[in-house]
């Protein structure tokens, strides 16, 4: 039997009436009550936007925005979105402002975009325009007090990435104070409505004992709830959760199982994958899986597997020695920024292996490669800046602290953080300050580094202070 109010609502569509067009789409969009269809519900929003159908402009100029059911034409959204403003519709200012900061688009206007943002928090309290407006002091205009501010406003106001932006703050301590409680205090909030990213940052904190007890089994159950949500690196965690037993019964087949459902799509997971498959630990060694799986992630370009790859002909490990073609995978990643790949070419021109010995350029790219987060190049560098031993490097505890600090910016090494925090405690290459190296040696034992003296000392000497 026909659904006689649809029936109704088509005739009306057809008949012209633009409230009937517009409710069709979105029947449509949502498949209620008809077979879902993106492209049908477009046409019928564009013909209800075109007859001047406030909230029609608004859902046309989102499909266009976001390639539903037509081709991707920011251009032209954006001229819906301002139609559907000047029209009167009511959600369209967090769409409008959104696009005039988007790099993409050529008509790109922050100003406009601020007073659009500022125009639908006033008059509607929309959490998702303060929540952009917090993006948009940020990045363009490099205002840390009034992005804090209006995220502030955003989060109290139900915007869920709002939330998880004060807790990234808070454990950074980018312009607020770093607070473990507090960075926890914000992800459970979001993760209470369900936000898959504050799911997932909850569970690390609960895996690693951050602002909270450490609790493997309660992690593992919030990764599988940012899972269910669409939390795609939650599933990542969860493979690798079966292969370690990490909060669940370990069942390494399940988590290879996983792991080869997800790294065809994924170049990092593919690579973590022939890691775990050539070197373990937690998989049972399969060289030709590993060593397969690894060339494909090299081969969709991502670099950490040029550097693996270059490592295993650099030493013959599991393949033909070629030093020359270790080389050339790691120039290759280098110049795409990895890390350990550049901090391998730097070790190998400071000795001369391989090729031309230059210990001018290769103390450069050491000190490149601890900048860009490798810590066993930055401490390599620091240590020796401190002794000042090193043929062709004088001793200068200040570039020690600097490269120290490029490095825990990328990376939080524990060795890295230790004798940073050491260094901003003895005021050697920088004034000392123990408030600022209780927090190092803090994050330093969270990293595996056995602090526990050094903390008590500085705690005891802040309250002799205070």
């Amino acid at each position: 039997m026909p659904d006689i109010d649809l029936v109704l609502l088509r005739e009306r569509a057809q008949a012209g009436d633009t409230e009937s067009q517009y409710e069709l789409g979105l029947r449509y969009a949502e498949g209620e009550g008809v077979p879902q269809s993106e492209s049908t519900a477009y046409r019928w929003l564009l013909r209800a936007a075109e007859a001047r159908h406030a909230e029609a402009m608004a859902e046309v100029g989102r499909c266009l925005h976001d390639g539903t059911g037509v081709d991707v034409e920011l251009g032209r959204a954006l001229s819906w979105y301002e139609q559907a403003l000047d029209a009167g519709a009511r959600s369209v200012h967090a769409d409008l402002g959104r696009l005039l900061i988007d790099e993409q688009v050529p008509a790109r206007d922050p100003e406009r975009a601020r007073s659009v943002l500022e125009d639908g928090w006033e008059l509607q309290g929309d959490s998702e325009c303060a929540g952009l407006l917090a993006e948009l002091f940020e990045d363009v205009h490099g205002d840390t007090d009034a992005a804090i501010l209006w995220a502030r406003r955003a989060a109290e106001a139900g915007d869920d990435a709002s939330m998880v932006t004060l807790g990234y703050r808070h454990r950074y301590g980018l312009g607020l104070p770093r607070d473990f409680r507090a960075m926890v205090a914000w992800y459970e909030r979001a993760a209470e409505r369900g936000c898959a990213t504050a799911l997932s940052n909850l569970a690390l904190c609960y895996q690693k004992g951050e602002g909270v007890r450490a609790d493997e089994a309660k992690a593992f159950t919030l990764m599988e709830r940012a899972a269910a949500v669409g939390h795609d690196r939650a599933r990542t965690w969860i493979a690798f959760a079966h292969v370690d037993g990490i909060g669940c019964d370990r069942d390494p087949v399940r988590g290879r199982e996983l792991l080869e459902e997800l790294a065809p799509a994924d170049p990092e997971i593919a690579h973590d994958l022939a890691d775990r498959l050539i070197d373990g630990p937690g998989l049972e060694r399969d060289l030709r899986a590993g060593l397969r799986w690894m060339r494909r992630a090299a081969d969709e370009g991502y670099p950490p597997a040029h550097t693996y790859l270059g490592v295993l002909h650099w030493y013959g490990r599991h393949v033909d020695p070629d030093r020359e073609r270790a080389l050339e995978y790691y120039r290759h990643a280098a110049e795409l920024g990895e890390p350990y790949a550049t901090g391998n070419l730097g070790f190998a021109l400071l000795e001369g292996e391989g090729v031309t010995q230059d210990r001018t350029q290769g103390f450069e790219f050491i000190e490149r490669a601890g900048g860009l987060g490798n810590a066993h190049a930055a401490l390599w560098l620091a240590e020796r800046l401190l002794s000042g031993e090193e043929e062709g490097l004088a001793r200068d505890e200040a570039a020690a602290v600097r490269v120290l600090e490029a490095c825990t910016e990328n990376e939080e090494d524990g060795d890295a953080l230790f004798l940073l925090a050491e260094l901003v405690r003895d005021g050697r290459g920088t004034p000392s300050d123990p408030g600022r190296a209780l927090e190092l040696f803090t994050l330093a034992g969270l990293d595996g580094r056995d602090t526990r003296v050094e903390e008590a000392v500085l705690r005891r000497a802040l309250r002799i202070g205070d």
